[in-house]
Order: structure tokens, then C-alpha cells, then sequence
């Protein structure tokens, strides 16, 4: 769940956006510089931020004439209690994020139960479920080695919600520190190998999900390009000199 300053924030982009073609507002009217067409393009634009931070915070499908009316009293000065304010919110969002999560859990369940159908799928005693690709003809990482990748990331909708083919870049970072279905996956295969990861929630982003486009308790799907494997090294202790 999003912190609650930001939700505040939210509100007071909202309190700001109550104009009207009669320029009025709750301190007055517009100045006569200020024209009926000005007004609209910044409550357009205000009302386009507000609708950002609510995707963001993903509140889901809201009442727009409830807005309307909260935006409206808090221009008016109708005060509210800002503990009952954040018991509200928060506890819209907890109950929503529950019921998301459980709805996420079936459909993730339902998606792998379909894919460990599939010829040549592979499902580990962790739960993880891949397919190679292509072998591969390097060496294997390891948890502890550096890995250079290019993958694809894509959620149980299909949107991709991060590539590196799209940034044109590979990725390089330690196997060990990342989610565990990249950490056990990658290790099937060896430099120059490709594998198919699909991925449990337990073994991604689990309950609590990742920014808006990976939900609470929802399977990933990955393809991943194993370009090349630093092996690690263990540290040398510097000889202490008597």
C-alpha cells in the first residue's frame, strides 16, 4: 500500500481543481487577465495529475461524482477529520489489495496449472516452472556469480513491464540478488543459452506485488538471454604483518 502522504498529496491536487467558466473559485474569482479558456487547460491539467497519482496509488475504478463533491467541499472549507481520513483511505486499500490479491492467487494458479502442460516445460520442487530454449554452450552461473542478460518481463495480462530489448541494453547484476525464480532459473542454463521462466508470486513479488503493472500474489513470465557469467570471486584477506 502507498504511503498516505501520498494520498494527501492526491487530496490537495484535488482541492486546487475546482474552477469553473465563471472563473470563480473559493477565494473569489479569477483576475479579468485570466481567461475562461486558461482556466480550463489547468483544470484539465490538474484533473490529468490527480488522475495519475490515483493509477498510481491504484485505487481501481472510483466514483467520479463523489470526487466532484469531495473536491467541491474542500473548496467550500468543509473541514474533515484527518484521522477518519486515513482510516477511510487506508482502509479501502487494505481491503482492496486483499481482494485483489486472492483474485490474482486463482488466476496465477489457473495460468501455471495451464503452462506445466506444455511440452517441455520443467516444474522444479520450488515450484518454479521454465523451458530452455537453447542450452547454451558457456559455463553455468551460479547464486554467487555476476550475470549479463537480456530479458523481457511480462505480467499475466501479457503487458511487458520491463525490458531490456526495449532499452536496447543488456542488464548485468549478481544472480544472488534477485527475485528467487531468476536466482534457481538461471542457473539451467549456461552463457549463450535461452530459457522461458515462469514464475510463482512465492518466488517473485509475492503478496505485496511491485508498482502498478505486477499485482499482489500474481505469476511473471520472463524470457531471458544469458549473454555472459562473471564467476565470483572470493576476497583476499589482507596478510596482517606481525
Amino acid at each position: 500500500m502507498k504511503k498516505i502522504l501520498t494520498i494527501a498529496v492526491i487530496c490537495a491536487l484535488g482541492a486546487l481543481m475546482l474552477t469553473s467558466c465563471d472563473k470563480k473559485t473559493s477565494a473569489g474569482k479569477q483576475p479579468a487577465t485570466i481567461s475562461a479558456s486558461d482556466v480550463d487547460s489547468v483544470s484539465y491539467m490538474l484533473g490529468y495529475s490527480l488522475g495519475m497519482q490515483m493509477k498510481q496509488n491504484d485505487f481501481g475504478p472510483l466514483s467520479g461524482n463523489q470526487i466532484i463533491k469531495g473536491i467541491q467541499a474542500a473548496t467550500s472549507g468543509v473541514e474533515i477529520d484527518y484521522m477518519q481520513f486515513q482510516q477511510i483511505v487506508n482502509g479501502f486499500m487494505e481491503k482492496r489489495s486483499q481482494a485483489v490479491g486472492e483474485e490474482m492467487l486463482k488466476k496465477s494458479e489457473d495460468y501455471l496449472a495451464k503452462i506445466a502442460k506444455e511440452d517441455g516445460v520443467v516444474t522444479t520442487e520450488s515450484g518454479l516452472m521454465y523451458k530452455v530454449i537453447r542450452e547454451g554452450e558457456g559455463i553455468k552461473p551460479t547464486q554467487k556469480d555476476t550475470v549479463e542478460v537480456h530479458y523481457e518481463g511480462k505480467n499475466l495480462e501479457g503487458k511487458v513491464f520491463d525490458s531490456s530489448y526495449e532499452r536496447d541494453q543488456t542488464a548485468t547484476f549478481p544472480l544472488g540478488g534477485v527475485i528467487a525464480g531468476w536466482t534457481e532459473g538461471m542457473q539451467y542454463i549456461g552463457e549463450g543459452g535461452e530459457i522461458m521462466l515462469y514464475i510463482p508470486a512465492n518466488l517473485a513479488y509475492g503478496e505485496r506485488g511491485a508498482g502498478g503493472d505486477i499485482h499482489p500474489n500474481e505469476a511473471l513470465t520472463f524470457k531471458v538471454e544469458l549473454k555472459s557469467v562473471k564467476p565470483y570471486v572470493e576476497p583476499v584477506e589482507p596478510e596482517v604483518k606481525k
